[in-house]
C-alpha cells in the first residue's frame, strides 16, 4: 500500500519511524533527545532564546514537510493536514511562552 511516517513529539525528544505497510516492517527509525537546561548554572536568557529559535525552526520544517505530504497523499490528506496544523500550533505556543 505504501509507507508511513510516524512522529513522536515530546517535551525533551523527537522520535520518528518509517513503516512499510506492505510487509508491516519498520524501514528506519530514530530519536533526537534534547538536554534540559535546568542543571546548567550558566544558562542565560540569550541561550534560552537561541534554543527556542532552533526548536521553532525544526518544528516549522517538520510541519511544512507534513503539509506537503497532505497535498501529495490524496487518500489521507485530512490526517496529514491535522498533524501539520497541530505542529504549527505547537510552534506558536512555544513562541508565545518565550514572550512572557
Amino acid at each position: 500500500m505504501g509507507k508511513y511516517l510516524g512522529l513522536d513529539l515530546g517535551t525533551n525528544s523527537i522520535g520518528w519511524a518509517i513503516i512499510d505497510n506492505d510487509v508491516n516492517h519498520a524501514i528506519n527509525s530514530g530519536v533526537r533527545i534534547y538536554k534540559t537546561g535546568s542543571k546548567n548554572k550558566q544558562f542565560t536568557p540569550f541561550k534560552k532564546t537561541k534554543k527556542r529559535q532552533k526548536s521553532s525552526i525544526a518544528l516549522c520544517a517538520i510541519a511544512t514537510i507534513l503539509l506537503i505530504v497532505s497535498i501529495i497523499d490524496v487518500v489521507n490528506w485530512r490526517f496529514w493536514l491535522n498533524i501539520s496544523l497541530t505542529t504549527y500550533i505547537s510552534v506558536l505556543t512555544l513562541n508565545l511562552q518565550g514572550n512572557k
